[in-house]
């Protein structure tokens, strides 16, 4: 099924007209150590609810900051769509200040010790790659999402 055919069965499922929903576009969950299929699993489970990013990636890229209400159709690793999800909330929090409460949404680590040793480890990756100064006070751009259609 493409994007597009999956979103129109959105739309049909949720007595949505085209012109009325919004799609920011689409999304593939990668993270380094995971593959992205087992991103993808967490998230379909429900243990996945979130996502965070360096806000430094965003402004090198370019890239608008993600906010409330967005709506993305969310691909396997074959390209294949699989979920849709709403972003229900997004903050910018520096990474020495993320509580365990907004870090457990992650789905990965047990705790907030682990989680914040892979952040950092994530942020120094993308420091390197992206050319910003990787510190403990980096704000980090938090996604809270739902998922509100699956296949």
């Amino acid at each position: 099924m493409t994007t597009t055919e999956f979103w129109k069965s959105y739309l049909k499922a949720t007595n949505q007209k085209e012109e009325n929903a919004l799609y920011s576009g689409e999304l593939v969950f990668e993270d380094s150590g995971f593959t992205g299929q087992t991103q993808l699993s967490l998230v379909l489970s429900g243990a996945k609810t979130a996502t965070f990013t360096p806000l430094d990636v965003i402004e090198i890229n370019l890239e608008p900051v993600p906010s409330r209400g967005e709506v993305y159709v969310v691909l396997d690793s074959k390209e294949e769509p699989c979920c849709i999800i709403e972003l229900t909330d997004v903050n910018i929090v520096p990474l020495n200040e993320i509580p365990w409460d907004l870090a457990r949404r992650d789905g990965e680590n047990e705790n907030l010790s682990d989680w914040q040793d892979k952040m950092r480890e994530y942020l120094e990756d993308e420091a390197d790659l992206c050319g910003f100064e990787a510190r403990e006070d980096s704000k980090i751009v938090c996604e809270i999402f739902k998922v509100i259609y699956k296949k």
